[in-house]
């Protein structure tokens, strides 16, 4: 095989050889489907930019970002700074200038914008060559200098650009290839004629220049001599048709193909790395490459887009065929690679896990076939733990020691082995080449995944669900003394030990706890950040495990990972910045307006979010604070960083990250809020001339409302006025009705009193007469009749008792007549009460005293009294109450 680069091109190794370096795959419809991509570079601030079919892309490493320039497909790009960019497109070519909101503004350049109608020119190159910018299409190229052109035109029709350290090279499909020389173009060599020559990349050596074809392989260019260069790569690259080409630092070498995806080569023509749609890539067709200072190679390809990690010492070995499934074990022994899967126990030689072939190589052991879930060497024998119990590999077969199911773990222990199984732990004895089961150990139950030996007699056992258990074993292996631990005490999930050289330690996805031999406890000692070197790592027991001097092997889903242990000296420290890639305010409303730094944002939108990263870098940690008197935040992943109602005022974020360990500088991030409306000059202004409008108002209403209370305080007066003098004359009135009343009542009662007066006067005047009358009559007849004196003095006598009687009488008996309505009255509510009773309440009503009623009735005034008392109790009235009163209200 020639070598390309002579004796010099003897290097160590750089990129791990095995498996398939980290990749990251996008589809376009993260990329806002804009077409394919014909051209990546990357700014110094570590954003890459794509020339896509629908404009400009610009990805920072979590976000895509798309601006629309020319109408034709954007075809090539060239970076100059962070914030100024070319590029060429169909009919058109133009620069990029970002503006102070992060976005870019696209000017167009070409000057055959307006008359394009008998020119069709595609730009698929940007170059820049001291001051000098120039945009190559097939026809011509345009050397743009100080806001003024000059044409160049091409010999036949250019094929192609390269830039070659500080040179430019331009490929002319029929004269060959051509030097850049200020103004001008001078020939470097002639192409042969009877080979398809039209070149993808050109790479300088010290024997000379390294000519990569897209049709007819490699070339070197040395002494004015043109030869192929006959070896394995030109081959492959011949048949896979190279469409792009990319240098990787001074020691690599990329090929985008056609039909084969990429290769990866050193300087001596040895196929590194083989990567296509097998291994990850979602399609072989590459359009173009760029290999970034970060380390990562990028591909734009006919669908999607990748980034390869070739930093990393991560290569992956995922199962897209369905050969070997997901792995949780290996081994290699005798520069045999042993792999322990969910579909059984398969191997590889060593050198077969190098990623230079299409595919990898892997062979299944028969009888294996399985779940595999532990691989040990012990005492030069391979042991695998399976679902259906322990094995022993021997050759090509497999023999069965225990058909204990499920083999979690495989740990040697003094002259014996124990087994982690799916119930317990079984232990084996040695005998001669083999194992033999000795018994199953006790009072340890449950699904044993973790199995550890700490000194000579301290078992650790892991069971899921369950908790902990710290055994100390005696000479039979019998658990002596349990110290359980139940896994509630720990925070976090998918607990696994660890042991080191500082003890027993547990680690949970939050918190590494190390156990104490005094307190006999586990005490947590530090919260873990995950950030794990590898997406889609199996959790839990599945840990690393060294499997050779320059290897560690890691289980995830769907395959496995090594890592590349040897170093390549000392690393030169990268120096990483923070970039400030948008401020969003936004309100109460879901409406947001962007904002860039020092801005001034309205304290409606007083809810920030900015937005800064570290682009295009993994394992990044962001810190910040408000001020800077303000207390840090902790250690996050997340690159947006929100604020909520923030106050009115001048605030200045300071932000710092660390990428993989290393802490860059502090970045600054200065803005003000603006004082709320309510409280601004104007709102002051208009404070002062509402109060004072509000004062001279109150005034005004003040004298209004005094003169409208006069008034009305007139009006009050006068009808209180007009009220007392009519209260006054319906009280003199009443005063008057009331007197004439009672003069009425005494008119009356002396009435009724003169007219008891005339009845019994007349009543006694009647009697009398009537007596005289018959006096008169019996005194004839004793003049007629003198022999009739006796008997009629008898009869005058008896006549004038009987009118003094009556006489006597009279004065009741009137009396009586007058109050017939008054007895019914007392009657019917007083039934108890006696014709005396009745007669002394008519002299009572009438208002005669106990005197008057003495003389009337013939007693003594004081048994007129006791009369009045019996009454007053047969009428039930008090002792206070008038009786004159009661009676008339009758």
């Amino acid at each position: 095989m020639l070598l390309i680069f002579g004796t010099l091109a003897i290097f160590a190794q750089s990129f791990p050889e095995k498996g398939v370096p980290l990749l990251q795959n996008y589809t376009p419809s993260q990329y806002q489907n804009k077409g394919k991509i014909w051209d990546i570079q990357s700014a110094p601030n570590g954003i890459v930019y794509m020339a896509a079919d629908k404009g400009l892309i610009e990805f920072d490493g979590k976000t895509w970002n798309s601006f629309k320039g020319s109408n034709g497909f954007t075809r090539s790009l060239l970076i100059v700074n962070d914030s100024l960019l070319y590029s060429g497109s169909d009919l058109d070519f133009g620069v990029w200038k970002r503006n102070k909101y992060q976005s870019f503004d696209y000017t167009s350049l070409y000057p055959f914008k307006e008359d394009i109608s008998d020119i069709n020119e595609e730009f698929w190159g940007v170059y820049q060559v001291n001051d000098n910018v120039l945009f190559s299409s097939s026809k011509n190229i345009y050397v743009y200098k100080n806001q003024h052109f000059t044409k160049i035109s091409a010999p036949n029709s250019f094929t192609g650009g390269f830039t070659v350290n500080d040179s430019l090279y331009f490929a002319d499909k029929k004269s060959g290839l051509y030097l850049f020389d200020g103004l001008a173009l001078k020939q470097v060599l002639s192409f042969p004629p009877e080979v398809d020559f039209e070149l993808a990349g050109i790479y300088h050596l010290p024997r000379g220049t390294l000519l990569v074809t897209k049709n007819s392989g490699l070339y070197l260019f040395s002494s004015g001599k043109l030869s192929l260069i006959d070896n394995a790569v030109t081959q492959k690259l011949t048949a896979a048709k190279v469409f792009s080409f990319e240098p990787l630092g001074d020691k690599y070498l990329a090929f985008g193909t056609i039909l084969k995806g990429l290769y990866i080569t050193d300087l001596n023509g040895r196929i590194i790395h083989q990567i296509n749609k097998n291994k990850g890539l979602p399609n072989n067709t590459i359009l173009s490459l760029h290999y970034s200072p970060a380390g990562k190679l990028w591909l734009g390809m006919d669908y999607g887009v990748t980034a390869i990690d070739l930093q990393k010492k991560i290569t992956t070995f995922y199962d897209f065929r369905g050969d070997f499934g997901t792995a949780s074990s290996a081994l290699v022994s005798n520069r045999i690679f042993y792999l322990g899967a969910n579909q059984g126990l398969y191997k590889s030689t060593w050198n077969d896990l190098n990623n230079d072939s299409e595919y990898n190589k892997f062979q299944l052991i028969s009888g294996s076939e399985g779940q595999v879930w532990c691989l040990e060497e012990i005492d030069k024998t391979i042991l695998f733990g399976h679902d259906q119990g322990l094995y022993r590999l021997s050759g090509n077969s497999v023999q069965k020691i225990s058909s204990v199911p499920g083999v979690w773990t495989i740990v040697p222990y003094k002259e014996y082995l124990l087994t982690g199984n799916y119930n317990g732990i079984s232990i084996f004895k040695k005998t001669g080449n083999g194992w033999t089961f000795l018994k199953k150990m006790e009072l340890i139950l449950g699904s044993c995944n973790q199995v550890i030996v700490e000194k000579e007699n301290i078992l650790w056992v892991n069971i899921p669900n369950f908790g902990i258990i710290r055994a100390v074993l005696d000479n039979n292996l019998y658990p002596t003394e349990r110290l359980i631990i139940k896994e509630m005490e720990f925070e976090g999930d998918n607990p696994f030990l660890l042991q080191s050289d500082t003890g027993m330690h547990l680690v949970t996805d939050k918190f590494q706890f190390t156990f104490s031999s005094s307190e006999k406890k586990f005490l947590k000692k530090a919260e873990v950040m995950p950030q794990p070197e590898i997406e889609g790592l199996l959790t839990g027991i599945y840990q690393p495990r060294a499997i050779h001097q320059d290897y560690e092997f890691y289980p995830v889903y769907n395959g496995f990972a090594l890592k590349y242990l040897r170093s390549d000296g000392d690393k030169k420290p990268e120096n990483f910045a923070i970039n400030v890639r948008k401020i969003i305010a936004m309100g109460n409303h879901p409406e947001t307006t962007v904002f860039y730094p020092g801005a001034t944002i309205p304290f409606r939108q007083n809810n920030l979010k900015i937005e800064c990263i570290v682009p295009n870098q993994d394992k990044v940690l962001y810190q910040y604070k408000l001020s800077e008197s303000g207390k840090w935040s902790n250690w996050n992943p997340d690159n947006i960083i929100s604020f909520f109602n923030l106050k009115q005022g001048k605030y200045t974020l300071f932000i710092k990250a660390t990428v993989n360990g290393d802490l860059t500088e502090t970045q600054t991030i200065s803005f003000r809020i603006q004082a709320p409306w309510y409280l601004t000059w104007y709102a002051f202004l208009s404070y002062f001339l509402v109060v004072a409008f509000i004062i001279f108002g109150i005034r005004a209403l003040q004298k209004l409302s005094l003169k409208k209370q006069r008034k009305l305080h007139l009006i009050k007066e006068q009808r209180s006025l007009r009220e007392q003098a009519e209260k006054y004359r319906q009280k003199a009135v009443q005063l008057e009705q009331d007197h004439l009343k009672e003069e009425y009542n005494k008119l009356k009662q002396q009435l009724r009193t003169k007219t008891i007066e005339l009845a019994c006067k007349a009543r006694v005047d009647e009697e009398k007469n009537r007596v005289l009358l018959s006096l008169k009559e019996k005194f004839e007849r004793i003049q007629k009749e003198p022999g009739l004196v006796k008997i009629m003095l008898n009869e005058i006598n008896r006549i004038l008792e009987s009118s003094i009687d009556t006489e006597v009488n009279a004065f009741e008996i009137q009396i009586d007549e007058l109050h017939q309505e008054f007895y019914r009255k007392l009657k019917t509510s007083y039934p108890g009460l006696s014709n005396h009773d009745l007669r002394l309440c008519a002299y009572l009503k009438i208002g005669l005293n106990s005197k008057e009623i003495a003389d009337i009735l013939n007693i003594l005034p004081s048994s007129a009294f006791i009369s009045r008392s019996r009454l007053r109790k047969k009428l039930n009235i008090n002792a206070d109450e008038d009786l004159y009163e009661f009676l008339n209200s009758i």
